[in-house]
């Protein structure tokens, strides 16, 4: 006696115009051999009885089921992977530029703190320019033994100097060393005081001790 059996339906899959399977899942070939096996199972004639062809295509979905199930997850781990990269590199521009900012801050600050150490340093160059000449001044209105030149290394005024026993001074309309060069000249006993005119041309001290100008 022939025994009847049911040929398994095949799933149609879509071909485009060139003839080729428009879509290629990985596990396809394990699939096929799901259906071979299942045609042979029939073919032979197993005793446990044939699979209906709604029997067939049912493992043949959930098979299609389960390739397209794992395609989707690491479909999911893939765009989970970019949309984490994607966030790091969010993250490292916002620090790079956070880094930006804080160093043209730093930057400012730093300008701002030279330029205020250049328009100290001018103040104080302007003041020190207005105290050269006072300082000269003043120099020139103390001096002690020698001969000086008046206007030049001692101004004109009233001087006075602790004087001594052995103090003596001269003013003096040149320097040549004769006679007539001699204005007017003293040996204090005790304190010296001379007015020194602006016309005298250089004053001689010795042993009088330090002249201060006074007035």
């Amino acid at each position: 006696m022939t025994e009847n059996y049911t040929v398994p339906m095949m799933p149609r899959i879509p071909v485009d115009p060139d003839g080729a399977s428009a879509r290629t899942p990985r596990r396809w070939p394990w699939i096929a051999g799901i259906v071979v096996a299942v045609a042979a199972g029939a073919g032979a004639g197993v005793a446990v009885g044939t699979p209906s062809a709604e029997e067939n295509q049912a493992k043949i979905d959930a098979a299609v089921a389960a390739e397209v199930a794992d395609q989707r997850a690491q479909l999911a781990s893939e765009q989970d992977a970019a949309a984490e990269a994607q966030e790091a590199a969010v993250a490292a521009l916002a620090d790079a530029k956070d880094q930006a900012a804080d160093a043209a801050a730093a930057q400012a600050d730093a300008d701002a703190a030279n330029a205020a150490a250049d328009a100290r340093s001018a103040e104080l160059d302007e003041r020190e320019a207005a105290l050269e000449p006072r300082e000269a001044d003043a120099a020139r209105s103390t001096f002690g033994n020698g001969i000086h030149l008046v206007g030049r290394d001692i101004n004109p005024g009233t001087y006075q100097a602790p004087g001594g026993s052995m103090c003596y001074w001269e003013r003096l309309s040149g320097t040549s060393g004769e006679f007539s060069d001699l204005i007017a000249n003293d040996l204090p006993s005790g304190t010296a005081v001379v007015t020194i005119s602006g016309s005298d041309v250089a004053f001689k001290s010795d042993d009088c001790g330090t002249w201060t100008k006074i007035g």
